[in-house]
């Protein structure tokens, strides 16, 4: 599965839309989220669930999962990767690839995955019906957030990005 969520990864990572900076190694910091560059979440869930039957149990459990903060805060050591979302519970991971449990404040559990190279964190977040894989990485001076939802119940991937820009004190 986690050759699977690298060569995702590979993939998302691919995607420049604008940003033309080479990707730089995931600093640690606070970064603030650019709507305005962004993707909208809950536009790109709409459209994934469209059409399909019973979805509003699992559109309601995507919304809630992947509903973004203003604020993220980052801790990138070499054998561990942090990150606080100002709403979720702080997630602390080591970057081996050895799994961790993970629970958001509505109750939802992910096994979650980290694996780092020179110039991006990836995680592979696991729920028993989705998997998303999110890579962050530095490109010029924005945070980076590129993710792609897969479930049996989606006909086709959700995918957006999220744009954050380093808080000045």
């Amino acid at each position: 599965m986690l050759h699977w969520a690298l060569s995702a990864a590979a993939g998302v990572t691919n995607v420049t839309s604008g940003i033309t900076s080479p990707p730089q190694c995931v600093r640690s910091g606070i970064y603030v989220l650019d709507r305005e560059r962004s993707d909208d979440i809950q536009q790109a869930i709409t459209r994934a669930v469209a059409g399909l039957p019973n979805t509003d149990y699992f559109s309601r459990r995507l919304r809630k999962a992947n509903t973004p903060g203003d604020e993220i805060r980052t801790s990138n050591l070499p054998s561990r990767f942090s990150i606080k979302y100002e709403t979720r519970p702080q997630l602390l991971l080591l970057k081996g690839g050895e799994p961790t449990q993970w629970k958001l404040n509505d109750g939802q559990v992910f096994d979650v995955l980290a694996k780092a190279n020179g110039e991006a964190v990836l995680l592979t977040f696991h729920a028993f019906d989705n998997e998303r894989t999110t890579v962050y990485r530095i490109v010029g001076p924005q945070f980076v957030e590129e993710t792609t939802i897969t479930s049996p119940r989606l006909s086709t991937p959700i995918r957006y990005r999220l744009i954050y820009n380093q808080a000045t004190c």
